[in-house]
């Protein structure tokens, strides 16, 4: 018998990542968008320019969008949107769970690391800790997709200190 989705969660325990209020809607909306525009996209945008001009603006948008919800997030929500989790959440945390071991260097993201803002980092272990987020989440997966096929089946191996990704991202006070 395989998975099936209605069989994770009953009713009464399945998250509600899209809440009917509309003005909880517009905020998961106008955020969604941004994240697609300029993180989501912009790592593409970075990763694969058509010349300098490209990848700088692509460059700006990302770390500008990165400094705007670490600054959203400074206000001691739990979450993007407020205090319970929502689709913005999941839609993002693929993209900065990846930032480090791969973005930084094989999309020329360079500009910071997750470390280098603190309220995101902070999110980014929370999201990570939520159930089912770290089991299904392969970083191993992900570097192989980015290097293995493109950086003649080299994968960088770290970062390994003071300790690997998987264990950092279990320990949000690294941040100080």
């Amino acid at each position: 018998m395989g998975w099936h989705p209605e069989s994770r969660f009953s009713d009464i325990d399945r998250p509600n990542l899209y809440p009917e209020q509309q003005n909880r809607r517009s905020k998961i909306n106008i955020l969604n968008s941004k994240i697609y525009v300029s993180i989501k996209n912009g790592v593409y945008k970075a990763g694969f320019p058509s010349g300098q001009n490209i990848y700088g603006r692509a460059f700006d948008a990302y770390f500008d969008s990165l400094a705007e919800l670490d600054g959203l997030l400074a206000d001691g929500r739990l979450f993007l949107t407020g205090e319970s989790s929502t689709e913005t959440n999941l839609r993002l945390f693929p993209t900065l769970y990846g930032h480090d071991p791969v973005y930084y260097l094989r999309m020329k993201l360079n500009g910071a690391k997750m470390l280098d803002y603190p309220y995101l980092w902070h999110w980014l272990c929370r999201v990570y800790a939520l159930a089912g987020v770290s089991s299904s989440s392969s970083l191993i997966h992900c570097r192989q997709g980015y290097f293995g096929r493109s950086w003649k089946h080299v994968i960088p191996i770290g970062l390994n200190f003071p300790m690997s990704y998987l264990e950092a991202y279990s320990r949000p006070e690294l941040d100080v």
